[in-house]
């Protein structure tokens, strides 16, 4: 495989600014839906409490403590609800992050699909604009999930 040198910095840069674009609009439109749809502390306060019955949970079935096995299952129905509820506005997310596959189709694919590598690692190589955007993505989300402030920093 060929690397075209010149004709990597435009193409990283532009994957990765159509990445962070989609990172920080999909990270605002899902505090967006979590605000409104649970309220925002309700949703820590329910992660939260959702997070302590797990984990008393898996203590309960490691030590084979019935006696806390029984006062968990009182709760379960509770937690089941909490978890129903703070759905709703990832589903909701999940199919407006559905859309980006249109991104690819339509602007990914036919800009750099022949371009073969649009980014080098040294010591690794070419990589493709698929591999590219799936590294700039998770990286930006990630980023923009701290700033706006989805992702607690724990």
């Amino acid at each position: 495989m060929v690397i075209e040198i010149s004709v990597i910095p435009w193409s990283t840069l532009s994957i990765m600014l159509i990445a962070v674009v989609i990172s920080f609009l999909n990270t605002s439109v899902n505090r967006l839906l979590i605000t409104r749809f649970v309220g925002w502390k309700e949703y820590h306060v329910m992660q939260n409490e959702i997070s302590e019955y797990r984990s008393q949970t898996t203590k309960a079935m490691r030590s084979k403590d019935k006696q806390l096995q029984e006062k968990l299952k009182k709760k379960e129905s509770q937690i089941s609800n909490m978890q129903k509820k703070m759905a709703k506005p990832q589903l909701l997310l999940f199919g407006i992050s559905m859309s980006y596959i249109l991104i690819w189709l339509f602007v990914l694919t036919p800009t750099y699909g022949n371009a073969g590598a649009v980014a080098y690692v040294p010591g690794y190589g070419g990589i493709p604009y698929i591999y590219w955007y799936f590294l700039s993505s998770i990286f930006f989300g990630t980023i923009a999930g701290r700033i706006i402030g989805v992702m607690p920093i724990k």
